[in-house]
């Protein structure tokens, strides 16, 4: 039985169709990720979920008993709590039970009789049997993997950053309790680090969820099963991203190659039906005619295919007026922060002509400062940064700041070139998705996905030579992420982003500069391996912390290497199985049996998530090892 089903809906904004007979259910296994373009209806399907919005028409069936969370992509928090009260009311059961066990506690210092303690022991079972202990663990757990350590706990919620804020929204989401998480762009906001937390938090979740998402390796890694809103409706892909696109390539040339047979069919019968008719007036044969006519009602009966609509690409250029000189910015012993916080020192490092630099590091290190000083809003505390010659700055500014609210989104544009007539304005909107009335509407009613394409625009406008990029995949849909991707890839200058979305910043950039204990380095080591060696740090250090003086034990060394041993063969086999089970997912036909498709793909997930359990354990036993030597 399905938590959330709807069937039939039909749904409108005004003249604007969203939803034509939309049938859609959420399963108790599900792990759905839900894509379309900008304007799709994706948030809305989600307000429908929660009966935020009743559909214009159709069904919607809510399980009776069902909690729903819903990360929203614009936070609704109480600005007058602190971080722990409102963490505290995601569960109010908690907090009545906990302040039930204080005053039990409050009683019974003031009066030890045997009263008091029986009611404080009764209230201490009852708290434990309530989860109250364990709540108090994985609270400091959440909020410490989302970054908010202990000392801003008490800090109130309109002291945080608008990015803090769907940080905490997040955390109240991930500990109230839940029947079904819907997750709305879950990883705006968060640092990769905190990503792959989050990711390893899904996976090992046993309840289901769908997730609206741009991030492309987040999908791959967190979802069995693609909800693609397509022509007013859904379609269902089996396994992640990646092998939703590959599916949906094969679909749409099958969907082609029918469409294209069967007009050869329909042709040859429309041409054999004139010819009836051609041959029945020539010999006045009544019989030539009511073949003419078996063979039109055999053609009225055909199920005519569609051919497959291919998605309007858009084409971003960034096209230069000048060239920069080699040496585009040179650090020396450069220091820059805030005067009550220093955030980078001793920096000694160069920009050069065509980099395509990406800025990594956790929130709240010093990217997006690192940025405004490249941009020259601000100066070093000490050192130079030394710019070079003939440089055009292009800043994309993730709040987008730099649009003007009041006016439209026409007057944007109109006002970098106020002669220039009507038409090319027109025409140029045109090139980013803004056509007809569009144009007219004033940028504050606009959406996140559509003031980022006319920040785009703007910037492209400008025709800078060094592009600075802060966050530019925030609100993009997955295609014009790609659009994006494609146009830096090609830009004739120089690019230094800052960006969570690894996908990208693998497709960008050229180098990386990782923040690290307060300075920037070049690393020229992948993502993925960034953040598992800190991990394996974390490990490392935590062992240290446990095994504290213990000796040297024979006995102890000669159990764990068999331990490694048995757990790397164990390793070595399962991923023999992996391969073979690939081997046969990327087999062509494949896709035409979707059961088969369905069983490998949960097979696959089941045998990676066992390798990497077994790495994890591997990681600990061999760490034990060594610091028994």
């Amino acid at each position: 039985m399905s938590i959330v089903s709807v069937s039939n809906i039909n749904h409108s904004f005004g003249v604007e169709k969203l939803f034509q007979a939309l049938n859609f259910s959420i399963e108790h296994n599900s792990k759905i990720g839900l894509v379309g373009k900008n304007g799709s209806g994706k948030t809305t399907l989600f307000n429908i979920f929660t009966q935020s919005l009743i559909p214009d028409s159709g069904n919607v069936h809510i399980s009776k008993t069902a909690k729903i969370s819903y990360l929203t992509q614009e936070p609704e928090l109480d600005d007058s709590l602190t971080l722990r009260e409102c963490v505290l009311q995601s569960r109010p059961d908690h907090i009545i039970l906990n302040k039930q066990l204080i005053e039990a506690e409050q009683k019974l210092t003031q009066n030890d009789s045997q009263k008091n303690l029986d009611h404080y022991a009764q209230m201490q079972q009852r708290f434990e049997l309530a989860g109250g202990y364990h709540f108090n663990t994985e609270m400091k757990l959440v909020l410490t993997s989302l970054n908010f350590p202990k000392n801003v706990w008490d800090m109130k919620i309109r002291n945080f950053s608008g990015g803090e804020k769907t940080r905490i929204q997040l955390a109240t989401i991930l500990l109230q309790p839940f029947d079904l998480l819907l997750l709305d762009e879950p990883t705006n906001h968060l640092d990769i680090e905190m990503i792959y937390w989050l990711e390893r938090y899904l996976t090992s979740l046993d309840k289901p969820y769908l997730i609206i998402s741009h991030d492309r390796h987040f999908l791959d890694n967190t979802i069995t099963k693609i909800a693609e809103i397509r022509n007013y409706a859904i379609d269902i892909y089996s396994g992640n991203y990646s092998q939703y696109k590959e599916q949906l390539q094969m679909r749409m040339e099958l969907q082609e190659k029918t469409f294209r047979k069967q007009q050869k069919k329909i042709n040859r019968m429309e041409k054999q039906i004139d010819q009836y008719r051609i041959w029945g007036r020539a010999r006045d044969s009544e019989t030539m005619f009511v073949r003419a006519k078996e063979l039109e009602k055999r053609l009225d009966k055909i199920d005519r295919t569609d051919l497959p609509k291919k998605e309007k690409k858009i084409k971003l250029n960034f096209q230069t007026e000048k060239r920069s000189g080699n040496d585009v910015y040179t650090f020396e012993n450069m220091s820059f922060g805030f005067p009550e916080n220093t955030l980078a020192s001793n920096i000694n490092l160069q920009m050069f002509y065509q980099d395509k630099i990406a800025i990594l590091g956790t929130n709240g290190c010093g990217k997006t400062t690192f940025l405004k000083l490249l941009n020259e809003k601000m100066q070093p505390q000490s050192g130079s940064a030394r710019k070079g010659a003939s440089l055009q700055i292009g800043y994309y500014d993730q709040m987008h700041l730099e649009l003007d609210d009041s006016i439209t989104i026409m007057q944007t544009i109109w006002q970098l070139a106020p002669l220039a007539p009507k038409g090319y304005v027109f025409s140029y909107l045109a090139k980013y998705g803004f056509v007809g009335d569009e144009v007219e509407k004033q940028v504050s009613v606009l959406s996140g996905g559509e003031k980022a394409r006319l920040y785009l625009a703007k910037l492209i406008h400008e025709k800078p030579n060094f592009l600075i990029l802060d966050e530019p995949t925030n609100h993009l849909d997955i295609n014009m992420i790609s659009y994006l991707e494609d146009a830096l890839k090609e830009f004739d200058g120089t690019i230094v982003f800052v960006s969570h979305d690894r996908y990208f910043i693998e497709k960008v950039a050229k180098k990386k500069w990782m923040f690290t204990s307060g300075t920037i380095e070049e690393t020229s080591q992948k993502l993925d391996d960034l953040f598992f060696q800190k991990e394996k740090k974390k490990k490392n250090e935590n062992s240290k912390l446990k095994s504290g003086s213990r000796r040297t034990n024979p006995i102890v060394l000669k159990k764990l290497s068999t331990e490694i041993e048995q757990i790397t063969e164990l390793v070595n086999s399962k991923t023999e199985q992996l391969d073979y089970w690939e081997l046969e997912f990327s087999k062509p036909n494949i896709y035409n049996d979707q059961q088969k498709v369905k069983t490998l793909t949960e097979n696959i997930k089941q045998i990676k998530k066992e390798i990497e359990d077994l790495g994890y354990l591997l990681d600990k036993l061999e760490n034990e090892y060594l610091e028994l030597l």
